[in-house]
């Protein structure tokens, strides 16, 4: 659940959010960052893992909201991913 106090001033038009995959060979993980222009979280963190075409070991991190001038800013598109 997000906090009220990270919701920007007209609400959430789109997230930052981490994809942490497994690298196999090493034992490590791997963490690429990604804004999504997606208001809800659960379809954010969807767009995310298509995105990337992530497998189901991967883990989806929303760090923050982003408002709509952020989002303006990015110059992102309603459903858009990019790289972070």
């Amino acid at each position: 659940m997000i906090d009220k106090a990270s919701v920007p001033f007209g609400g959430v038009c789109g997230w930052l959010g981490d994809l942490t995959t497994p690298l196999v060979q090493q034992g490590e993980r791997a963490t690429n960052s990604y804004y999504v222009a997606e208001s809800s979280m659960h379809r954010a963190m969807t767009a995310i893992r298509a995105h990337a075409k992530a497998k189901e070991d991967a883990i989806v991190n929303l760090r923050r909201a982003l408002s709509k001038g952020e989002i303006i800013a990015l110059k992102l598109k309603p459903g858009e991913v990019k790289p972070a």
